[in-house]
């Protein structure tokens, strides 16, 4: 590889590593394995003849030569996001839109009918992803316009000048995830000391922050979960919920199924936030976006019975 072959493409590759501090987070985001990430990170380094990071335990660090590459990098690529942007055709008729939960099976209908009332006719695009650090990579690289992003208060995902981001709804709690003959199903709320004992099921492609949290909020109570299963399919880990041999962190959208309920923890130990994110490419309003974000969220919960409970003392929107 010679100096000339250095692509916009292995720009964003340094800077999804600066972005993530971890070679493992960037190859997650970047949708590549950590062997070939670390191939083509040592293809770069000899490119630009310094190493840009310095490898360690915890993650990767920035060398002075890494700080002022990395500058000129964010200022290249940005040149190059306003050229895309200014080259976008006037009447763009498509919307690409991401989220990492339950609520785009709510805010593309009432966005289709929003963008009909208005007069114009606009495809949308969906893509779903647990993984929030995806999406803000797909943000990044232009495959998407929009997304909701379910962040971990306390864990949460590194800000990136290229995407913008508006908070919606600024607390939503995280509920548990029972059987119904479990032995705390029929209390209102659980405690999390009382789940010392439990094994856990986990998505093992949901965004790394909520079983940092997790693993945070127990530790204050003095244990470590068990971590007993893995599942990336939400029906097969809700039936072994059922089934009463594990535990699960849970949405508070979620509907409950036959066999499962749903509970809040006391306290609210473990808490995410509810962003909008969108860059300048996106052919829809933000304003637009973020509102009916807000409002299909807000009748979400009123389908929620535990959830409307919850809302009815802590819950809050802002718009």
């Amino acid at each position: 590889m010679t100096r000339v072959d250095l692509e916009v493409r292995h720009l964003r590759v340094l800077l999804a590593v600066a972005d993530e501090g971890s070679i493992t987070r960037a190859a997650a985001v970047l949708g590549l394995s950590q062997p070939s990430l670390t191939a083509q990170l040592q293809r770069i380094e000899r490119t630009v003849g310094e190493p840009v990071f310095v490898r360690g335990r915890t993650g990767v660090r920035i060398t002075q030569f890494g700080r002022g590459l990395l500058s000129r990098a964010r200022a290249v690529l940005r040149e190059m996001d306003h050229l895309l942007v200014t080259s976008l055709p006037a009447d763009r008729r498509e919307l690409a839109i991401g989220d990492a939960g339950l609520l785009l099976a709510a805010v593309v209908p009432r966005l289709e009918r929003d963008l009909a009332a208005a007069g114009t006719a606009m495809s949308i695009r969906v893509h779903l992803d647990p993984a929030a650090a995806a999406l803000v990579a797909m943000l990044r690289s232009g495959r998407l316009d929009t997304a909701i992003i379910s962040d971990v208060i306390g864990f949460e995902l590194p800000k990136t000048a290229a995407v913008h981001r508006v908070t919606v709804v600024p607390v939503e709690p995280v509920f548990i995830a029972l059987a119904a003959h479990h032995r705390l199903a029929a209390r209102p709320a659980v405690d999390l000391a009382d789940l010392a004992d439990e094994a856990w099921i986990i998505n093992p492609h949901d965004n790394p922050g909520w079983m940092a949290s997790v693993r945070a909020a127990c530790a204050h109570r003095g244990y470590q979960p068990r971590i007993a299963y893995e599942s990336s399919h939400m029906a097969g880990a809700r039936a072994f919920v059922a089934t009463g041999t594990c535990v699960a962190i849970a949405d508070p959208l979620s509907t409950e199924d036959p066999g499962v309920v749903f509970r809040p923890l006391i306290g609210d130990p473990i808490r995410g936030r509810i962003d909008l994110a969108w860059v300048d490419q996106c052919p829809v309003p933000a304003d637009l976006l973020r509102r009916v974000v807000a409002e299909e969220y807000r009748a979400l919960v009123e389908r929620n019975a535990g959830y409307r409970r919850w809302w009815a003392e802590h819950g809050q929107i802002l718009v």
